[in-house]
């Protein structure tokens, strides 16, 4: 777990002992004190009346982002002031997000969010946090890499994924030297990335904005500079996502409200992160792009060996030699790659057709393993190891 956001639906259920710290300066009005102009708004597709943001002194302290929108009930005539909280969970414990959190540490985040918000006024109760509206999460993983394994190499196999045929793609970024790889899926996002080469960076190139003195100082402190940490985020970003994520994961009904406190069921993140990651290494002509070196002629015995048990004929032997072509194509490629020569070559007509082919060819190349990169990622994010400071003192 690394961002959340939460709202709270007040204003019973907070309180501001110092307004001054927002801009523009919180003030709180009764509903006889709107103009006739917003009151008419209800019906209107505007979201809220005023917005205030806390812009809070330089401190030592590690300050969430906070947000309080007036809003105008839709069923009543009163106003609604919603909290938005910002902030990552690993650097409210810790300044950092190579250390990581866990559901254990349910009681330690909530005090500390409890105390940084009152450090500047808002006065909240742990009970309205825990059951707060949960808006948005970024589950995450960092898993540290061997030194004979490289960042570049692991995002350079990734990217020769047609990732669109796992997810519907808005946007896809490599950047930093190829040392990130994202992409978007409308209100989610797939983040790949070296964690410590992010954390080095000046603010404006980097992935993971918050805080980078305190990152920056303790990698130094911990000598981890010359060290790479694989970082896989998915970011669930709107509402309706996070509720339709969460409640798929809980086996509950798409419609039920989803809070803070939910994040903490046991094995609800790791379960977040590897079902995300099947999804995308799973999808049959992914998984040709993502096994091993083989010899080329071990891998046509292979796909024949596979051929061979649906029987020796014509029809099986030609499904044979087509998913060795599409096997090695990809092999080389990549399956997006593969898939727009096709299209431009024949053409677009039934896509489908190259589908079903490239699922037989996955379906015959069966048995062979992923390459050392992925192999080695897909273990770890099994397992699901915490990196805590202990940890990263015994050299990871």
């Amino acid at each position: 777990m690394d961002t959340v956001i939460i709202k709270i639906y007040g204003p019973s259920k907070f309180e501001f002992r110092n307004k001054t710290l927002f801009l523009p300066e919180l003030s709180c009005r009764r509903y006889e004190d709107l103009s006739v102009t917003e009151i008419q708004s209800r019906n209107s597709s505007r979201s809220y009346l005023r917005k205030f943001l806390l812009h809070p002194k330089p401190s030592d302290e590690y300050i969430p982002r906070v947000e309080v929108f007036e809003t105008l009930s839709k069923e009543s005539n009163r106003i609604i002031y919603i909290l938005k909280i910002t902030f990552s969970a690993p650097k409210l414990l810790y300044w950092n997000s190579v250390q990581e959190v866990n559901e254990n540490q349910k009681q330690k985040i909530l005090s500390a969010l409890k105390m940084a918000l009152g450090s500047v006024g808002i006065i909240v109760e742990i009970e309205a946090l825990e059951n707060a509206t949960l808006e948005a999460v970024h589950a995450c993983k960092n898993i540290s890499l061997p030194k004979t394994m490289r960042m570049r190499e692991i995002l350079a196999e990734l990217g020769r994924m047609d990732i669109s045929k796992a997810v519907d793609v808005t946007e896809t970024q490599i950047k930093n030297g190829g040392r990130l790889l994202n992409f978007w899926s409308g209100t989610k996002e797939h983040c790949f990335y070296d964690k410590v080469s992010d954390s080095l960076k000046p603010k404006n190139k980097r992935s993971d904005k918050g805080r980078i003195d305190y990152e920056k100082a303790f990698i130094e402190q911990y000598k981890l500079q010359d060290r790479e940490i694989f970082r896989y985020e998915y970011r669930l970003k709107k509402t309706q996502t996070t509720k339709s994520a969460v409640n798929a994961l809980l086996n509950r009904k798409p419609d039920t409200q989803v809070v803070f406190k939910d994040l903490f069921v046991p094995d609800l993140l790791k379960n977040m992160i590897l079902s995300s990651w099947h999804k995308l290494i799973e999808r049959p002509e992914n998984q040709l792009s993502l096994f091993g070196k083989i010899d080329r002629l071990k891998l046509l015995l292979h796909i024949f060996s596979e051929a061979k048990k649906q029987g020796e004929k014509a029809h099986s032997m030609n499904n044979a030699f087509i998913s060795y072509g599409i096997a090695t194509a990809i092999l080389d490629n990549g399956a997006k790659e593969l898939r727009g020569v096709v299209y431009e070559g024949w053409n677009k007509d039934h896509p489908e057709r190259l589908t079903k082919k490239m699922k037989i060819a996955s379906d015959l190349t069966s048995g062979l393993p992923y390459s050392n990169n992925i192999a080695f990622i897909d273990t770890a994010l099994g397992k699901f190891e915490l990196i805590s400071l202990a940890s990263i003192q015994n050299g990871i």
